[in-house]
């Protein structure tokens, strides 16, 4: 068949010809290491990461155990260790509040130094204030945990303005301390205390003393499920030392 019936060859032929050499070696070569490198196991094994420690750890002696010679150091063990007992339940009570673990830290920690069982104390505070930390009563009370400023004056006579009343660690710390004085001053029994917490102990007494329930539905507000994750409060109310 002559060139001229055969139009395509002919193209062909002239691509060829101007195409440079080196194009020309070079295309066949890359070609077939593609091929290599899809159907030979060699260049992956050449190319895979080393196996076993990294160098760095491998030469300063430090032990390896266990069968799969993983290495035990303080810093591996932090890095896929879970949180501590006191940050899961940081974490638990921010997302069931929705509040920043920031926060609920503070919150957390104050109870523990007043001993006042946290999760009471988080209750207290959904119901008092719902986490406002510049709340302010319609009675007058402040803060977080919403006190009076008599009460806070009769705890900490060195608190004196409403400012100092309204600062968060502040005002947990006189809070939470009065929660617990209310909750020893009725031997543990976390409903009366929590109750006098919001009417006044003499109120609570004077009930009382009548054979009276002193109910007046705070106290399953702060104990009962709604707000609280569906949750019925089930804690001692004060930890022991």
């Amino acid at each position: 068949m002559s060139a001229e019936a055969n139009p395509v060859g002919s193209r062909v032929r002239s691509l060829l010809v101007r195409t440079p050499r080196w194009v020309r070696f070079a295309a066949p070569v890359a070609l077939c290491g593609v091929v290599l490198a899809v159907s030979t196991t060699s260049v992956p094994t050449v190319f895979a990461p080393p196996k076993g420690p990294p160098d760095t750890l491998r030469h300063t002696g430090v032990a390896l155990h266990g069968p799969s010679g993983l290495l035990r150091t303080r810093y591996l063990e932090r890095a896929v260790s879970t949180r501590s007992p006191r940050e899961a339940l940081i974490a638990e009570l921010a997302a069931r509040y929705n509040i920043t673990e920031p926060l609920a830290r503070s919150i957390h920690d104050a109870a523990i130094a007043a001993g006042v069982d946290p999760e009471l104390g988080f209750r207290l505070i959904r119901v008092e204030s719902v986490f406002e930390a510049k709340a302010i009563g319609p009675g007058g009370a402040l803060g977080l945990t919403q006190l009076m400023p008599g009460t806070a004056r009769d705890l900490d006579s060195t608190v004196h303005t409403v400012a100092d009343i309204l600062e968060p660690r502040t005002n947990l710390r006189l809070g939470f301390g009065n929660l617990r004085a209310m909750i020893e001053r009725y031997e543990g029994d976390v409903r009366l205390g929590v109750l006098a917490y919001n009417r006044g102990e003499r109120a609570v007494d004077r009930a009382l003393k009548r054979g009276a329930d002193p109910e007046n539905g705070y106290s399953i507000r702060v104990l009962g499920p709604r707000a609280h994750g569906g949750r019925l409060y089930a804690g001692p109310g004060l930890l022991r030392p």
